[in-house]
């Protein structure tokens, strides 16, 4: 049972508490994965390992698609937990351990060349999925614990934190690949992306779980088929999450540029693979200014502002890269769009939550995650097909844009739901 409230001092403090706990574990997971950054090194590992076109396309969506998966399928179980760290924990475990086992076997492992391309591909999607099974609980866990005038600075320097990594792992990734490419070099990034993400899961030990407000009686327990079919009921009768369901899709157009960028930029510039760790620095030094402005924009106007912003950030950027051909031009792009791809994924944080009805929370959020890996598999599907049967990179970049400029009518249709509330922390 999660503990009753305490008195307002000491509710101060396990604010504070869960708040930095809640940054560095973000920090360091999001960081850890930034040594296999699915944005630009994953798409590049497929292309080397001789993956097709599709599976090039869908590097960027796989871990996120894993963890949308899950979750509607566990969402009745979580929804009746009184307390969530448990929870979170255990399954926190086997959703790191992929990564080790998969470093280890591309290290010490023999006669497997032929599996290397499947091996490297289903480590994201068997972590995903268990994180999956851990995501609606942590989500629910997390929401709890941190105020809503602070959700958004909460998530924002939880990408700070990763970025600050991520500008550490560009330069290892340059100097790994350089000094052991190939095999070898991937299975120590799969290591370094185990041990971060062992951190991450330490961090959240010293977390309370101390709700902010008494917690909402739990819905009427219902056989499991029942519930499966009471979704769409549930989600219809919420128009306006179908309208954010609507603006997720339309607002993937960052999947869609980041599946090719780094093939395109490499080849545009006759580069060596190890370059791509400099994309990654770049991209993670938007991110920490990306994630500043979020914060501060979050925590003042809340989510929808910096969802549309993000995609005009977006279209501003297709334009770009669709002229330069120069590697300072494509460290640019890589920059901006960190710069955007964060203030996408902060405000799509914090809008989300905000929406959601209080007493389903879980429920609705897992509805959320489902619809939006169809989106996922969407737009990689259309970037691989148009890349596939053009060839070419600038009509992947037109079909992002103009899909970025419809999640902006559509977000527009959205109202914003921050209600201004009193100071996040009392003055005891």
């Amino acid at each position: 049972m999660p503990e009753s409230l305490p008195s307002p001092r000491e509710l101060n403090r396990v604010v504070r508490r869960n708040l930095i706990c809640h940054t560095f574990e973000g920090g360091l997971y999001m960081g850890g994965t930034a040594f296999l950054a699915p944005d630009s090194v994953m798409p590049k590992m497929a292309d080397t390992l001789g993956g097709a076109t599709w599976i090039v396309a869908l590097m960027p969506a796989i871990l996120p698609a894993a963890f949308a998966f899950a979750g509607l399928f566990v969402s009745p179980f979580v929804e009746r937990l009184h307390s969530f760290k448990r929870w979170v924990l255990l399954f926190g475990v086997f959703q790191r351990l992929p990564y080790l086992i998969t470093g280890l076997i591309l290290l010490f492992g023999e006669g497997i060349d032929g599996w290397l391309l499947t091996l490297v591909a289903l480590t994201p999607v068997v972590s995903g999925l268990i994180g999956g099974v851990t995501m609606i609980a942590w989500m629910e866990m997390v929401t709890r614990m941190i105020p809503e005038r602070v959700r958004a600075a909460g998530w924002a320097a939880r990408y700070i934190g990763q970025a600050c990594i991520g500008m550490l792992a560009g330069a290892v990734i340059h100097a790994v690949l350089t000094h052991v490419p190939g095999r070898e070099g991937y299975a120590w990034l799969h290591l370094c992306t185990f041990a971060l993400l062992s951190l991450s899961w330490a961090s959240q030990l010293p977390m309370r779980e101390v709700p902010l407000h008494p917690v909402s009686r739990h819905p009427p327990q219902m056989p499991y088929l029942s519930y499966i079919k009471s979704l769409p009921g549930l989600l219809r009768a919420q128009p306006v999450l179908l309208r954010l369901v609507a603006a997720r899709l339309t607002g993937m157009g960052y999947l869609m540029v980041f599946a090719f960028l780094t093939i395109h930029a490499l080849a545009a510039t006759g580069r060596p693979e190890a370059d791509e760790g400099h994309f990654v620095t770049a991209q993670s030094t938007g991110t920490i200014l990306g994630s500043l402005l979020a914060a501060l924009l979050g925590y003042v106007s809340g989510g929808r502002v910096l969802l549309v912003l993000s995609r005009v950030t977006l279209i501003v950027m297709c334009g770009w890269m669709a002229f330069t051909d120069s590697f300072e031009g494509f460290i640019i792009a890589y920059f901006v769009l960190g710069f955007g791809l964060f203030l996408d994924r902060v405000g799509d944080l914090t809008l989300a939550a905000e929406l959601c009805p209080v007493d389903r929370r879980s429920t609705y959020q897992a509805l959320l995650n489902f619809c939006n890996l169809w989106s996922f598999l969407i737009a990689t599907s259309l970037s691989g097909l148009i890349y596939a049967h053009s060839q070419s990179f600038t009509l992947v970049l037109t079909a992002a844009a103009l899909m970025a400029s419809g999640s902006i009518l559509i977000l527009c249709r959205i109202p914003e739901p921050r209600r201004r509330s009193s100071p996040v922390f009392s003055q005891d």
